[in-house]
């Protein structure tokens, strides 16, 4: 039922339709990105990009895997990402994106920036729609994406956010007006509905 919410809410933000896509690799710095471009993409037209944002302890391709972004990418002409975070002392994937999740070990790498330093440079690249830059998130990816866009409102265009959450502190309202969409489960014991503490930092509730 997820996966079917999320491809109607893709086919709804991808009105073009192309018949495969053929991979790209961006490198900042932190290993090669696989970029997902439609093959009949053309740089006269502005394409959509979507950003998938794993969650902890999982990596941008195993988060595809379940969700098939890059399948529903194929045919409904949109660029696509799905980058995967740095590795701490345990040996786990994370994103640094509130003091709830997940940096857990103090690393304090700058996970905002380097997910608007890879958007800009899809943007140096390709014909992306400014417009339509768009953030999926799972569980710590979902906080990452809420920051990204608090950060970078006029980047963001919506927010997708799967058992994720923001940051329960009081803050000046963003600079500009962000689309959001929260899915979360009322039953999840790990990042919980009503809001609750990791590692003594409060998250608010869906």
């Amino acid at each position: 039922m997820l996966i079917s919410c999320m491809k109607l809410f893709i086919f709804a933000l991808a009105p073009f339709f192309f018949s495969s896509a053929v991979g790209q690799t961006i490198d900042l710095g932190r290993g090669p990105v696989q970029l997902i471009v439609p093959q009949n993409y053309n740089e006269k037209n502005s394409t959509p990009l979507i950003v998938l944002l794993h969650g902890f302890r999982s990596t941008g391709s195993i988060q595809d895997s379940y969700l098939g972004f890059s399948e529903i990418a194929n045919d409904n002409g949109f660029l696509f990402i799905a980058p995967t975070g740095s590795v701490n002392p345990e040996g786990r994937t994370f994103w640094n994106a509130t003091p709830a999740c997940c940096d857990f070990f103090g690393s304090n790498v700058d996970d905002v920036g380097y997910i608007k330093d890879l958007i800009d440079a899809i943007k140096l690249e390709y014909n992306v729609d400014a417009n339509r830059v768009y953030l999926v998130g799972h569980s710590n990816g979902g906080f990452l994406s809420y920051e990204v866009a608090y950060n970078h409102p006029s980047t963001i265009a919506a927010v997708v956010s799967l058992a994720g959450a923001s940051y329960d502190e009081v803050r000046p309202a963003p600079a500009g007006q962000v689309h959001t969409l929260q899915i979360h489960g009322t039953r999840d014991l790990t990042i919980r509905f009503s809001g609750g503490f990791n590692f003594g930092s409060a998250y608010p509730g869906a």
